[in-house]
């Protein structure tokens, strides 16, 4: 299976239905006072229905699909806000493997305009292949949330896990470490190789 949590992730954790996932992430946001990092590994996502922006990328509208991303993209202000006022790492680690997937080329429009409005993001290809990694929520030392997309070829979130084992908690900020260490960055999103221009 691709990007499965290993057995010592979910120990001492706490299995959560997609509501469940995201109270928690309410709960533990409030809870955060220095670093929210998410890492985002798997080469292809379902978004929930009816996001117009994948769905005008599928179509083969690109401009249309960054407008909707634009305005999607301001819809989030107010967490950019929060986080500047709270003074607070906000970093989303995302994994890349070639050739890049549709999927990640209609995100690459995303991260782009995220970038630009003043979201840290920062790609890696990874030392270890791509699918040996799952994808994670930290804040601070005190919560993960673990996500579980299934098995299948394309991720969609159906729940998750929550843990506050300190032991994972600290191997999860590893992973973070590993990947910044040893990992091949690359930046800026313009230049990611096989990246469509639009």
């Amino acid at each position: 299976m691709m990007h499965q949590p290993p057995a010592w992730a979910l120990d001492a954790s706490e299995r959560l239905t997609l509501e469940g996932f995201l109270e928690s992430f309410g709960e533990a946001w409030a809870r955060t006072k220095r670093r929210f990092l998410k890492l985002e590994c798997w080469q292809s996502y379902r978004e929930a229905d009816g996001v117009r922006s994948q769905e005008a990328f599928q179509a083969g509208d690109t401009a249309l699909a960054r407008r909707l991303l634009e305005e999607e993209a301001m819809e989030d202000q107010p967490l950019r806000d929060e986080v500047r006022s709270r003074n607070m790492e906000f970093t989303r680690v995302r994994l890349l493997s070639y050739p890049l997937t549709d999927y990640l080329h209609y995100e690459m429009i995303n991260y782009e305009v995220r970038s630009r409005l003043g979201e840290r993001i920062e790609f890696f290809v990874p030392p270890s292949p791509v699918h040996s990694y799952f994808d994670f929520l930290l804040f601070d030392s005190h919560t993960a949330l673990i996500h579980d997309y299934g098995s299948g070829p394309v991720g969609y979130q159906t729940g998750g896990w929550l843990t506050h084992s300190p032991k994972t908690l600290h191997a999860l900020a590893d992973i973070a470490t590993d990947l910044r260490t040893h990992g091949e960055q690359v930046w800026p999103v313009e230049d990611i190789p096989g990246r469509s221009r639009a």
